[in-house]
């Protein structure tokens, strides 16, 4: 039998992120699982290697500081809101390349299930981008549900 105690959902907060989550509520509801939610952003690369002026690099640290701390209360909001429904909802704000941080948190919390939204990149995006999502269904340490928001 197929225990599923530990659920990883990866949110980008997008409409399509909105969708998986429904799946992974419902999961967690009917195998009395535990909630984890994950959102990772990449900071943007080093800076340049050409001298900038003192004051850009401190706007540059201003705004990925900022960017974090509403990306930060987006999740708060977020685990809050799910909470309501999951009370063992736990919830993580990493930073770095997101398919490396979704697998590492699943490993270190040895989830059973990961919930996630796919996009539907095709064509140039596809080859430009890569999709983390198909990057997290090749190296995870457990099984992927991929959720796409139909109509």
């Amino acid at each position: 039998m197929v225990e599923i105690k530990e659920v990883l959902f990866c949110t980008d907060f997008s409409e399509n992120a909105k969708v998986a989550l429904s799946y992974a509520i419902e999961l967690c509801k009917r195998f009395e699982a535990r909630l984890h939610l994950i959102h990772v952003y990449q900071e943007p690369g080093d800076m340049p290697p050409f001298e900038i002026p003192s004051q850009t690099k401190m706007d540059w640290v201003r705004v990925v500081r900022n960017i974090g701390l509403e990306t930060e209360k987006k999740l708060r909001a977020l685990g809050d809101q799910v909470a309501q429904e999951l009370p063992a909802c736990r919830f993580s704000l990493r930073h770095g390349k997101p398919y490396l941080e979704i697998i590492r948190y699943a490993k270190e919390n040895r989830v059973d299930l990961i919930v996630m939204a796919s996009h539907g990149l095709s064509g140039w995006e596809q080859a430009l981008f890569g999709s983390t999502t198909d990057r997290v269904l090749r190296e995870s340490p457990c099984p992927v549900l991929v959720v796409r928001k139909t109509g």
